[in-house]
């Protein structure tokens, strides 16, 4: 499809606050997104996220500069901390609030929000700020995404989406690094195998503290449930009306 050059990339309803370095972001023009997906490596159809970094000096992945702003885009590189490598270079992403203690590749953000990439050099918002910690807004991206990945939801009707803590011991998963540990979103699924027919048993997960998503088979690591009903701390957060409260 034909674009015109000075075309917006946000399309769809759901947008960031006007007065957001985010607004700016989603207002760029195609032409300019091209470049910067190109050199974060983010295919067609794939989620990615963006947010205001909150400590601009300890942050040189968030180059993008609006106004006094500078923004964060995450890309698919694989990680690498030897600097021999064009890769990430980020470890942990924290959106707003964060742990007492920090490494050295962890990302901060102010504001943050997750999109999805289009094949036309669009962009559509799938999580706004903060809705990574609601599981309303979560659900309804897991099943968004079942739904455009032909993925089969093997969550039980009276279940609802449950927290897990789970360590990459096998290798690492998109953003999940091997041998870190994280506190993720998850539901259970049906991946198809095209070869055999089968639906393998796996998982949909996202970090709880930046809502980045990942798909992985049920025997490529272990999840332990942890408890998630009102009232109950997980990492930094406490559930209150199926949202994490800081």
């Amino acid at each position: 499809m034909y674009m015109e050059k000075n075309q917006k990339i946000l399309v769809g309803e759901k947008s960031s606050h006007l007065l957001s370095a985010l607004s700016d972001f989603e207002g760029m023009t195609v032409e300019k997104w091209q470049r910067i997906r190109k050199d974060r490596y983010i295919p067609d159809n794939f989620l990615f996220l963006a947010g205001v970094a909150k400590y601009p000096k300890h942050c040189p992945q968030a180059n993008l500069r609006f106004g006094k702003e500078l923004v964060f885009v995450q890309n698919f590189l694989p990680y690498n901390d030897n600097g021999i490598y064009r890769t990430r270079r980020y470890g942990n992403i924290y959106c707003l609030y964060e742990p007492e203690k920090l490494f050295d590749d962890d990302v901060v953000l102010e504001k943050s929000a997750l999109y999805l990439a289009l094949p036309d050099d669009t962009i559509k918002m799938v999580l706004a700020d903060g809705e990574h910690r609601q599981l309303k807004s979560v659900d309804k991206m897991f099943h968004d995404l079942c739904e455009q990945r032909g993925l089969q939801d093997f969550s039980r009707l009276d279940d609802v989406l449950g927290i897990y803590e789970v360590t990459f011991k096998t290798k690492s998963c998109g953003y999940f690094l091997k041998d870190r540990t994280y506190l993720v979103w998850a539901m259970p699924i049906g991946i198809p195998d095209r070869i055999s027919g089968e639906l393998v048993k796996g998982w949909i997960i996202c970090d709880i503290n930046c809502g980045v998503p990942a798909i992985l088979k049920a025997n490529q690591e272990t999840l332990c449930r942890l408890p998630s009903d009102e009232g109950d701390k997980i990492g930094m957060f406490t559930m209150k009306e199926n949202t994490l409260v800081f």
